[in-house]
């Protein structure tokens, strides 16, 4: 996959109605404003916009991740957004990215609408997925054009990650200590994955 950029209470995250920080929140963003600083991109391999009060990434290319951040720097971090499946496969990948250093730096949870999920690091350029050879089936995730609520929390060497109120994976790893958080979408061999994000939010542990 090529990247491209240009278990606390979760029902902490979920009545969220204000793009201003609540104490013990970092950082939160409902996308109603284009100027709140996340990376914009557009060309032939897709785009990553604001797009009626969400923040929208598009894939036209097979096998191909888009990455965005809103160019922060945190440690450990709690993060949740609220993720919708516009168009497309069903048989993509989209999440959460933490401690992203570069484009070929970060951690990222990600889900995909056909039911699996998987915690991965990309280190060095190359994908590992942590803990699994494969992505595991995660009953909770919901298919087709449902709104899925996506959990990642980074604490020390901990990663861990829930879907809809349901724990999914947790592993550790500490190659990455610090970085920007983020959005991620991607394909496989069928391009056209099209995500919108809502109500990101990053709170302290």
């Amino acid at each position: 996959m090529n990247g491209c950029t240009t278990l606390p209470l979760v029902s902490q995250f979920l009545n969220l109605a204000t793009k201003t920080p609540m104490p013990g929140y970092l950082f939160f963003d409902d996308f109603s404003e284009r100027d709140s600083g996340w990376d914009l991109f557009n060309d032939a391999i897709g785009m990553t916009e604001y797009v009626s009060e969400t923040y929208q990434i598009l894939v036209k290319e097979p096998n191909t991740d888009l990455f965005a951040n809103p160019n922060k720097n945190f440690r450990d971090v709690i993060i949740e957004v609220k993720a919708q499946r516009l168009a497309g496969p069903q048989d993509n990948s989209f999440g959460i990215i933490c401690r992203y250093r570069d484009e070929k730096n970060f951690y990222t949870a990600q889900i995909s609408n056909d039911g699996y999920a998987g915690i991965l690091r990309m280190k060095d350029g190359e994908y590992t997925l942590l803990g699994q050879e494969s992505m595991i089936p995660a009953p909770s995730i919901l298919g087709g054009s449902s709104v899925n609520i996506i959990h990642m929390e980074c604490v020390g060497r901990s990663l861990s990650l829930v879907v809809n109120g349901k724990p999914v994976d947790a592993r550790e790893d500490d190659s990455f200590e610090t970085g920007d958080v983020g959005l991620i979408a991607g394909s496989f061999g069928e391009a056209g994955v099209h995500i919108a994000f809502d109500d990101f939010s990053v709170a302290a542990p």
